[in-house]
């Protein structure tokens, strides 16, 4: 009986990402029988070949044309089976217990619709080029201090990120019908270059709206392979304007309307004084967050008034 699917989203995975990937989930102490594994082809040239999956007798490798992780994701969803998804990225190499662990969340935790990892440790290419500690969510690093669970939207240390997203398929439905009735919802995530990233969020929030909750467990830990290039101030700023975008996006599609964000002389001096106290790639990571902010209710705005 499938109980559990993994779907791999992948857009031209390095063989020394995928590989580890891979090997990680061959290692997995729950059963092959009790999961399938479905990788997205979502795009690559020339396309993935099919002895990715071969080594599990329920693998499938599956094409989705439409470019994004949204529609990779929807994609593989209507290509599975279990009652709980694993959505794993090309760049997470799972702890051996990691399906296992999910699985028995989703038996003592029925109240919750999503879940994730709160142990996402890095595997850099160069050590010597990490940023620092307070840069680490934008490369999808976490550390939680504890188990946390909450079915407010507003509870932030409770929402899982998308290393190892766990899912009930009733939500991902939801989620899929949402998607459809608003193709904004489509652009939140990953497609590119455009590094958006309320994808994951959203899906835990249309959860919430069906009242489940979410959370973050320790016992769910992973790896997550960091290349040079993911550490070098550009990535990290491209990142950060990318995100602050998204999040203006995600509050006008599930509020209908755009955030009004705080300004004033007050913020420019507490925005000044912080500046201060920070690294000079703090503080370029910090503006191309304001950046994609502004951006984002410059264009929106006008987009919105089109639409009107």
């Amino acid at each position: 009986m499938i109980r559990l699917s993994v779907i791999i989203p992948a857009y031209f995975p390095p063989p020394e990402q995928i590989g580890p990937v891979l090997d990680a989930l061959r290692k997995q102490t729950l059963p092959r029988n009790a999961w399938e594994l479905v990788i997205v082809d979502n795009r690559t040239v020339p396309p993935l070949d099919s002895e990715l999956v071969a080594w599990h007798p329920n693998g499938r490798l599956v094409r989705e044309e439409r470019p994004g992780t949204t529609a990779a994701r929807l994609a593989g969803a209507a290509n599975s089976s279990g009652a709980l998804i694993v959505f794993v990225d090309q760049d997470n190499i799972l702890a051996p217990d990691f399906l296992a662990t999910a699985l028995r969340i989703a038996v003592e935790h029925p109240q919750l619709g999503t879940w994730g990892a709160g142990i996402i440790t890095p595997r850099f290419e160069r050590p010597e080029t990490a940023p620092p500690p307070s840069l680490h969510s934008l490369l999808t690093l976490r550390s939680a201090a504890q188990d946390q669970w909450s079915n407010d939207p507003n509870h932030h240390d409770s929402t899982p990120w998308g290393a190892g997203f766990c899912v009930r398929r009733t939500v991902l439905t939801a989620y899929a019908k949402a998607v459809r009735a608003d193709e904004r919802r489509g652009a939140l995530d990953l497609c590119g270059e455009r590094r958006f990233a309320s994808g994951d969020t959203d899906i835990a929030y249309v959860g919430c709206d069906l009242g489940w909750g979410k959370g973050v467990f320790r016992a769910l830990r992973l790896e997550h392979i960091i290349p040079a290039s993911r550490c070098t101030e550009n990535y990290l700023c491209k990142n950060a304007e990318d995100r602050g975008y998204s999040d203006i996006l995600h509050h006008l599609v599930r509020h209908g309307r755009l955030p009004t964000l705080r300004g004033g002389p007050l913020e420019k001096l507490r925005r000044l004084l912080h500046g201060r106290s920070i690294s000079a790639l703090e503080r370029a990571v910090q503006r191309a967050t304001w950046r994609g902010r502004a951006r984002a209710l410059a264009e929106l705005s006008a987009a919105e008034t089109k639409r009107s």
